[in-house]
């Protein structure tokens, strides 16, 4: 956080053209979520190292898993009014899967990310496996859990079965990440990938063990980390926050943009804020979320065919 601070440059001294009216911020899901959060809390600090005094205003878009306001950020007049968040490898799969979309994230213009979400791989404290080693060891085919087939669940226990060498069985059509962790802890399934937040209260009641992590975490000290499994291109598997606005954004309209996120981004008091109430922040430039958002789609199309 802090590197990523001090190489900011600044321009919120000096008089700029752009903006001179309000901007509008799509967030394509419902109020109230954690992406909503993210967005909603980061736009009072954004605007603060605006140039001009107008306001961020979020508008949430939901319907048909983001895409419809992703379709909306992309279609926008690319003059800096209208950005917006990207989930992703969520509005990433359907294109990788051939399915019919309005946009296209390789032409979008990146602001830069918010935060991410590493995955975290557990199996029932009850089971006996402790390691990836005790997984391979078990002869059989080992069975996942996860959301319904395109989701972001299903392609990541895919993806991660097929990297860590294991013949696996992805069981799906449970609604939610709840459902489907619970379902490891019920035994209906060996392993299951989540996010920290819907497994935390199980690993602490030892319901759950947290056999490997998609990065190394205190909270998870003797996870095993891809590093140590070899594996290195795990890590892009992570859920991640973008802001991005559309195709050909105006060039004066993308440098106040950016440097106002990261400005955001770096402020100690937005820092506090998002510690305070666990949701962490970890900030990307523009350039290298537009270079994170092309490695994780190589990851993928990688392994499009077993999606």
């Amino acid at each position: 956080m802090m590197a990523f601070g001090l190489a900011l440059i600044g321009m919120t001294g000096a008089h700029a053209d752009f903006p001179e009216d309000d901007i509008e911020v799509i967030i394509p899901y419902a109020a109230g979520g954690g992406f909503d959060s993210y967005v909603r809390g980061v736009l009072p600090y954004m605007q603060k190292y605006l140039p001009n005094d107008v306001n961020l205003i979020p508008r949430n878009m939901p319907g048909a898993g983001g895409r419809k306001g992703a379709t909306a950020i992309f279609r926008a007049r690319p003059d800096g009014y209208t950005i917006g968040a990207f989930n992703l490898p969520g509005l990433m799969l359907p294109e990788i899967l051939g399915e019919r979309v309005a946009y296209n994230l390789s032409e979008v213009t990146w602001l830069g990310r918010l935060s991410e979400d590493q995955y975290l791989l557990v199996a029932a404290g009850s089971s006996g496996v402790t390691s990836v080693a005790d997984l391979r060891a078990l002869g059989r085919p080992i069975k996942f859990t996860a959301t319904g087939a395109g989701s972001s669940a299903h392609a990541a226990s895919v993806i991660a079965a097929r990297m860590l060498g294991l013949d696996a069985r992805v069981i799906t059509g449970y609604e939610g990440s709840q459902a489907y962790i619970l379902a490891v802890v019920r035994g209906d399934g060996d392993v299951a990938l989540g996010a920290s937040n819907s497994i935390g209260s199980y690993a602490a009641t030892g319901d759950l063990r947290v056999i490997a992590s998609l990065e190394r975490s205190s909270s998870y000290p003797d996870a095993q980390t891809p590093a140590e499994l070899g594996i290195p291109d795990l890590s892009e598997l992570a859920l991640q926050r973008m802001l991005g606005a559309p195709p050909n954004l105006d060039p004066e309209a993308r440098t106040v943009l950016i440097e106002a996120l990261a400005n955001a981004l770096a402020d100690e008091e937005l820092i506090r804020w998002s510690e305070s109430i666990g949701l962490p922040f970890a900030p990307l430039s523009a350039e290298e979320a537009a270079a994170n958002v092309t490695n994780q789609r190589a990851l993928y199309e990688q392994f499009k065919d077993f999606l």
